[in-house]
C-alpha cells in the first residue's frame, strides 16, 4: 500500500475502442455510421435483431420491467385521473383501451364499441378492427362490410388477370352493384389490376410474419398483351420500403418511324376504353404524359431504303453529316423524369434499341422500342383511404386544392424512382432531371385535347 500523500502509477490495460465507438448492450456500435465493429458480437446480435414484436406477436412496449396486472396499473392513479385521461382519447383509442383488459373496460364508456356500429363511423370501425390484425392470421379485414372474413386461399393467394374470378374470402356484399360497396382495385395495365386485398396481404406479411399474408415478390409478373389487343409487353416488380409498398411497371412496344397521329393512337391506346396500354395513374390525361410519348415516337430515326450503290451512298453521306448511332437522342420535353403532382407516381419515357425475338428476318432483328416506366408508392396498406392509395386512385380529386395530395410537398426532392432503384441496387439510380407531369396545373380530364 502506498504511503499517505503519495501517488502511484498503476498499470492499466489500454483501451482498443475507438472514440467514435460506443459500447452497447451486446455489441460495439459506431456512433456515426451505426456499424457493428466486432464480427463475433454481430453474429450474436442476430438473435436480438429477429426477436422483436413482429412475426405474429402482439406489439409490447419494452420498458425493461416485468408485465404487471391491469388492476395494479389502474390502482396507481385515482379514478378521477383515469377519467380525465380517457376523455382526451378519440373513439377508436377508447374502444381499444376498453377491450385490452377488464379493469380498463370498467373505466371506459361501455357504449364506445356500440358507437362503432354506426354506418356513419364506418372508417373508425375499420381502423379499430385493423388493430386486431396481429391476432387473426387466417382472416382478412373486408373494407366493404367492415368485418373479418376467413381466407379461403390462405398462403396461396396469387394475383390473376382481371377477367379471372379470384376471391380471397366470401363476403355477402361481393356481388352488389352499389359503387360504394365495390372492392377497391388499381388498374395496372390492360386486363391487369391490383386489388387492395393483396396490398393488405403483403403489408401483413411484412409486419407480422409469413402466416399473415404473402411476400411482395409473389406479386411480380412478366406478361404480354394479346395480339388482337396490343403489342406491348410488361414487367411488374414490387418492394417494401419504409413500411410502404412500392411498385414499378416497365412497358415496352416496338414502334415504326414516321407514325401518323392515327398510328400513334393505335399504338398507345386501347380501342375498348381509350386508356393507354402501359400503366398510368388516375391523372394521366392532364399534363405532359401523352404528348411526351408522342414526342418520343417522333425521334425514332427513319431507316435507309434502297440497295446496292444508292444505299451505300446514302450511308456514306449520313456518316459524314452525322455519325451513325443506335442511341436515339430525345429532347428536353420527352426525356425528363416526370412526377405527377397529385399522387406519388413518376414516369420515364425512353426510346431504345432492343431485340425482337419474334422477328425471323435477321436484318430486322434489332428495332427501336418505346419504353414507359412507372414508379408508384401504394401506401402502407392500412386502408383504401390512406393518402397514397387514394391519391393514385383519384379518390381525392373532388377535394379542394388545399386538401388534395401534393406529391412535391409530401415527397420532397427525393424521387420515388431513386428510392425504389436504390433499394435493389444502390449504385443504379435514374439520373434524369425531375419535372412536374402537369406544370400548368390543368384539371380538364376527358374534356382536354392533348391526351388523345
Amino acid at each position: 500500500m502506498s504511503p499517505a500523500g503519495t501517488t502511484t502509477n498503476k498499470l492499466r490495460k489500454q483501451s482498443t475502442t475507438s472514440p467514435l465507438v460506443t459500447k452497447g448492450a451486446d455489441w460495439d456500435v459506431d456512433r456515426v455510421t451505426g456499424e457493428r465493429k466486432d464480427p463475433t458480437n454481430m453474429l450474436h446480435s442476430l438473435a436480438h435483431d429477429f426477436d422483436g414484436p413482429q412475426h405474429g406477436k402482439q406489439p409490447v412496449l419494452e420498458t425493461g420491467e416485468p408485465p404487471r396486472p391491469a388492476r395494479e396499473v389502474v390502482g396507481i392513479f385515482p379514478a378521477k385521473i383515469w377519467k380525465q385521461v380517457i376523455s382526451s382519447l378519440d373513439l377508436v383509442d377508447e374502444a381499444s383501451l376498453s377491450v385490452s383488459a377488464r379493469a380498463f373496460h370498467g373505466l371506459c364508456d361501455p357504449r364506445a364499441l356500440r358507437y362503432l356500429n354506426d354506418p356513419a363511423l364506418f372508417r373508425a370501425r375499420c381502423e379499430f378492427l385493423a388493430r386486431l390484425n396481429y391476432a387473426l392470421p387466417n382472416h382478412l379485414l373486408c373494407y366493404i362490410c367492415g368485418r373479418y372474413h376467413v381466407r379461403i386461399q390462405a398462403g396461396k393467394e396469387t394475383l390473376r388477370p382481371t377477367n379471372v374470378a379470384n376471391p380471397l374470402f366470401t363476403c355477402p356484399y361481393a356481388n352488389t352493384l352499389e359503387p360504394r360497396l365495390k372492392l377497391s382495385r388499381h388498374r395496372i395495365t390492360f386486363g391487369r389490376s391490383l386489388p387492395f386485398t393483396f396490398v393488405q396481404l403483403v403489408t401483413r406479411h411484412h409486419h407480422f410474419g409469413p402466416q399473415y399474408g404473402i411476400p411482395h415478390d409473389s406479386l411480380s409478373k412478366r406478361y404480354k398483351d394479346k395480339e388482337e389487343i396490343g403489342t406491348w409487353s410488361h414487367q411488374t416488380r414490387y418492394a417494401m420500403i419504409d413500411d410502404h409498398l412500392y411498385m414499378r411497371v416497365v412497358s415496352t412496344a416496338f414502334a415504326q418511324p414516321n407514325l401518323p397521329a392515327s398510328g400513334m393512337r393505335h399504338l398507345l391506346y386501347s380501342r375498348e376504353d381509350f386508356t393507354p396500354f402501359f400503366s398510368v395513374c388516375a391523372h394521366w390525361r392532364d399534363g405532359e404524359l401523352m404528348p411526351s410519348c408522342k414526342c418520343a415516337l417522333g425521334h425514332i430515326p427513319v431507316p435507309l431504303e434502297g440497295g446496292g450503290v444508292d444505299r451505300m451512298a446514302k450511308e456514306l453521306q449520313a456518316r459524314v453529316q452525322k455519325p451513325k448511332s443506335a442511341i436515339v437522342s430525345q429532347c428536353e420535353r420527352c426525356k425528363a423524369l416526370r412526377r405527377c403532382p397529385e399522387c406519388p407516381t413518376e414516369y420515364l419515357i425512353e426510346v431504345r434499341l432492343q431485340e425482337d425475338k419474334a422477328e425471323k428476318d435477321l436484318t430486322k432483328f434489332f428495332k427501336q422500342a418505346l419504353i414507359v416506366t412507372r414508379w408508384s408508392d401504394l401506401g402502407d396498406g392500412s386502408a383504401p383511404w390512406c393518402p397514397e392509395w387514394a391519391a393514385i386512385q383519384g379518390d381525392l380529386d373532388h377535394l379542394g386544392k388545399q386538401d388534395r395530395y401534393d406529391s412535391f410537398k409530401q415527397l420532397g426532392r427525393r424521387a420515388i424512382s431513386g428510392t425504389f432503384e436504390s433499394w435493389f441496387n444502390p449504385e443504379q439510380v435514374p439520373p434524369q432531371h425531375l419535372l412536374s407531369l402537369n406544370p400548368e396545373g390543368q384539371r380538364l380530364g376527358e374534356k382536354g385535347h392533348n391526351w388523345y
